[in-house]
């Protein structure tokens, strides 16, 4: 609402006026006559500069009776407006009613007393304007109306001409009279921009049609309205955040968005929001229109009517950067409405949207879209959970293939993700569950060995050696020892990197067996040094293993004369104990004689030479004999029980050509 000029500076005016008029049947003063004249300052004295005190002058200068015609009709607007204002200001800061309404009266008296008495009065389009807001701080619309109408047909170019077709349309509308309000605000609306009161009448101009159930029409203004607040006018394509707006421009643009959304609702719901944009030059708050449509079938608890609606924005354009919280919004929908199944499709479709690397990251920074990450990881962890749950409730290859799907689609988009290897782990559970063992090791080893330790590293570690025993059972020949070298590569890397495991010891110890089994006879010096140099020690079964493939694996590489075979075997012999006497006479007759190969046989010399130690052996009572076992042959030898203490009848003792197997065989 437009101020007219201070108070005090035109009722000075008007009274310096007044003041010339009572002294001209008096002598003029001259500057001469300040001569002499005393001039008397009251310090701390306040003067009244209040609106009473203008008022009071201005009474009695229409007191007056030969005051000028033309100030008389300026002292009296002047008088109305002071009362006017007073008594807004009363209502506003004493609420003091009583006072206000006689101030209005008042206002209203002189109003209507200077139009009547001076007609012609060049300013009588602001007594007009000040009679009609007079009128309505009197709680009289209808005559404010009837003075507003007089104000915009007599003066079309006076400057309150839009404020006054404004307020026209407010009095119209609140009395529902909705065509003639229509009218009144499209006026102002034809002022454009450069009126302050525009963007209220394009509002109001279009609830008027609303409200006469021109419902598409009435969208025509209410568009212009958001993109007057919602466009960046130096750059079209641009949104203005709604959140940076100021309060009452949020409310006013919220209202706004509820309008559409009704009228899109009592249409055709989306369908009705793309036929609209299909009219219009493209908008940067397009997505909003869908969102608030979808908002208000939520309220209505119309949960698919929302989703759908939601769903309708992505489908036009998934790439958008608006597209993502939408496709949450849908899939929020689908949660409230309790549809489990569609959530799901929801989440599939989501993830195939923007799983990393898809279209829609390309130029955009993940750490700026924090929220469509977030949501992302919620949705493939949540549909590889679902998926693995129901495979293990069914047991279905597909359930298992689906769930090992989204394990690996999250580690593809998320591999540096603090989750990530407690993900590998259970997409390594997956596939050992749905007995894919080969894959299932791969992935165990890389939830073991790919990532900074975590609390499922050496679980992983073990599990993986389980499966692959589970998939070397499987297999056959060249691809069975295939598998079986990668197996005992794992039990090495699994050992090492974990020696604290309750089986690290069982594992490495096994992986020296397997491995001298194989013939792979240095690597069996080294893995059995390993299971020897053990802190704390390994116990004595293990180190009797281990001392048994570094003797013979010495003794077979041809190191006969290496002063360490025997050494290796008498410490054997000593983690032994008298408890194992055959296999203390075995290795005394290993080491004495090596067996030495005779025109390509295997030739045992009758008598044993045992050194230092007591011969324990003595003359061959049987020819050796052979017997078939695996790849090479067993000799049995009898030897004579009576060097042989405790021991009442013969004792067979089974000798392997080149070296002797464990103590199984005995």
């Amino acid at each position: 609402m437009r101020r007219l000029a201070g108070p005090l500076a035109c009722a000075g005016a008007l009274l310096a006026a007044s003041a010339l008029l009572v002294a001209a049947d008096k002598k003029e003063p001259t500057i001469r006559d300040l001569e002499g004249r005393k001039v008397e300052v009251r310090q701390n004295e306040k003067v009244d500069s209040s609106n009473q005190r203008a008022m009071e002058n201005y009474r009695a200068f229409l007191a007056l009776s030969s005051a000028d015609a033309k100030l008389r009709a300026e002292a009296m607007r002047r008088l109305g407006d002071l009362n006017l204002e007073a008594g807004e200001i009363e209502r506003a800061e004493r609420d003091i009613q009583a006072n206000a309404d006689l101030k209005s009266i008042e206002a209203i008296r002189l109003y209507t007393g200077l139009l009547k008495a001076y007609p012609q009065y060049s300013r009588n389009d602001v007594v007009l304007y000040q009679l009609a807001r007079a009128y309505e701080a009197n709680a009289q619309p209808e005559e404010a109306l009837g003075v507003l109408d007089r104000l915009v047909g007599r003066f079309p170019a006076s400057r309150h001409f839009d404020e006054a077709e404004f307020r026209r349309g407010e009095i119209l509308f609140s009395a529902k009279r909705y065509p003639e309000a229509e009218k009144a605000y499209g006026t102002v609306i034809e002022f454009g921009p450069k009126s302050p009161f525009y963007q209220q009448s394009l509002y109001k101009h279009g609830w008027s049609l609303y409200k006469q159930s021109q419902n598409e029409t009435s969208l025509k203004s209410f568009g212009a309205l958001l993109d007057l607040k919602l466009v960046n006018p130096k750059a079209t394509a641009q949104l203005v955040d709604p959140k940076r707006l100021s309060r009452p421009d949020r409310e006013l643009v919220d209202d706004t968005f509820r309008v559409f959304s009704i009228t899109f609702s009592n249409l055709d719901g989306a369908k009705s929001v793309d036929s609209y944009l299909s009219r219009q030059a493209p908008k940067p708050y397009a997505y909003l229109l869908y969102s608030h449509l979808g908002d208000l079938y939520i309220d209505k608890e119309r949960y698919t009517d929302a989703a759908d609606t939601y769903r309708a924005y992505v489908a036009k354009d998934p790439n958008d950067e608006h597209s993502p919280i939408l496709e949450m919004q849908a899939i929020d929908a689908y949660k409230r409405g309790g549809f489990a199944s569609l959530v799901l499709d929801g989440k599939k479709e989501f993830v195939n949207h923007y799983s990393l690397g898809t279209p829609f990251w390309q130029g955009r920074d993940p750490a700026k879209y924090p929220a469509v990450v977030k949501e992302l990881k919620t949705n493939v962890k949540d549909l590889a959970q679902y998926y693995h749950a129901d495979a293990q409730k069914n047991k279905k290859p597909e359930s298992y293939a689906e769930a090992a799907r989204w394990y690996r689609s999250y580690l593809a988009s998320f591999p540096n993700d603090p989750d990530a290897a407690g993900t590998n782990y259970l997409l390594a559970d997956t596939l050992f569950e749905s007995q894919q063992y080969r894959a299932a090791a791969q992935e165990y080893e890389r939830t073991a060995y790919a990532y900074p330790f975590h609390p499922k590293s050496d679980e992983a570690g073990f599990a993986a050696l389980v499966s692959y025993e589970k998939q070397e059972a499987l297999l056959q020949g060249a691809e069975k020892a295939e598998l079986h070298k990668q197996n005992i590569d794992s039990e090495l890397k699994f050992a090492r990197t974990f020696p604290q495991h309750p089986q690290a010891n069982v594992v490495l110890t096994r992986a020296a067996q397997q491995i001298f089994d194989s013939n792979d006879l240095p690597r069996a010096v080294e893995v059995g040094h390993e299971v020897l140099a053990r802190q704390p020690p390994v116990d004595a079964q293990k180190q009797r293993t281990a001392w048994t493939i570094v003797g013979h694996s010495e003794f077979d590489l041809g190191h006969f004369d290496n002063p360490l075979v025997r050494q290796i075997f008498e410490r054997a012999d000593g983690v032994v104990g008298l408890q194992r006497i055959a296999f203390r006479i075995e290795l005394r007759i290993f080491v004495a004689n090596h067996f030495f190969l005779i025109g390509g046989v295997p030739h045992l010399p009758p008598h044993c030479i045992s050194g230092k130690d007591e011969c324990m052996a003595a003359v061959l009572d049987e020819p050796i004999e052979m017997q078939s076992r695996g790849p090479r042959p067993i000799f049995t030898v009898a030897w004579n029980n009576n060097d042989l203490g405790s021991f009442d009848s013969a004792v067979i003792i089974k000798v392997q050509v080149r070296y002797i197997t464990d103590l199984d065989i005995f």
